[in-house]
């Protein structure tokens, strides 16, 4: 049954860029540039951004309107969208206040720190080959020392003690270094705000991860299953605040993906341009 379960996510997730990639690719538009004084948005994994139609209006606050901003998915989008919407608030926010309310701070860490332990080495191959050897070096420095002295990645002495911080990448971030452009919105289940060539980094990352190898199914399957849930649990109690003043939380929860988009792009080309 896990083993069905991990073959229907990759099924699902493949059938969605398969359905999603030709109208894209004729009506997907690049965004364009925003202010470079903007903060860039460093979330990993988890971008919230914006582009607005020019209807954005009112939508809500802090909202950059962009006329004419082409969304070629957004059926499907909003399909999603809706099942996701229905699933955060009557399954999913519950389920992250009692696990974040109930779990001792120190238990939340350790988890959290040994799922960040178990992603480093993805971590690593994308600074590898987004061309930066010294990080790609740090990170597997980082995965020795806290799978041996730190427990397995319980505890985090490469940080505390060394000051080898965290740097979060993925494979999205690995195309977008060669300019691979972000080609749609996309809504994934559960996930919810993404696109076309984060989807595609995610699928590409799934038999990486080393869950994979160190427990059978539908074990396997649990596991990663509860490691989204605890990485995503802080973030996704500010769902209803965010949206409860948006007319249209589908078009906001887009505008907010696509101006990370645009901000973390502004922000890697000022870095490339302070280091020429």
């Amino acid at each position: 049954m896990g083993t069905d379960l991990v073959k229907f996510r990759s099924m699902a997730l493949t059938l969605a860029l398969v359905l999603a990639l030709p109208g894209s690719l004729v009506l997907a538009q690049p965004a364009p540039p925003v202010d470079d004084n903007v903060e860039p948005n460093v979330v990993p994994n988890i971008e919230r951004a914006t582009d607005a139609n020019g209807d954005a209006q009112g939508f809500g606050p802090n909202m950059v309107e962009v006329a004419g901003y082409r969304d070629p998915l957004i059926r499907l989008n909003r399909a999603v969208f809706a099942f996701n919407d229905v699933s955060y608030r009557y399954v999913l926010i519950p389920a992250a206040r009692t696990y974040l309310n109930v779990t001792p701070d120190p238990v939340k860490k350790g988890i959290g720190n040994f799922f960040y332990n178990l992603r480093t080495p993805i971590y690593a191959l994308n600074h590898l080959f987004q061309g930066k050897p010294d990080q790609t070096a740090r990170d597997l420095g980082r995965f020795l020392v806290n799978t041996t002295v730190g427990i397995a990645g319980i505890f985090d002495p490469a940080e505390s003690w060394l000051d080898m911080e965290r740097q979060v990448t993925s494979a999205g971030d690995t195309m977008a270094r060669y300019g691979v452009g972000y080609g749609a919105y996309l809504v994934l289940p559960f996930i919810g705000s993404s696109n076309l060539r984060n989807a595609g980094g995610m699928l590409l990352e799934m038999p990486l991860n080393s869950i994979e190898y160190l427990l059978d199914n539908p074990e396997s399957t649990a596991v990663r299953v509860f490691d989204n849930f605890q990485l995503y649990a802080p973030v996704i109690q500010s769902y209803t605040d965010i949206t409860a003043e948006s007319e249209d939380p589908y078009i906001f929860m887009r505008n907010l993906h696509i101006q990370g988009i645009q901000r973390d792009a502004a922000y890697a080309a000022q870095e490339r341009a302070e280091a020429e």
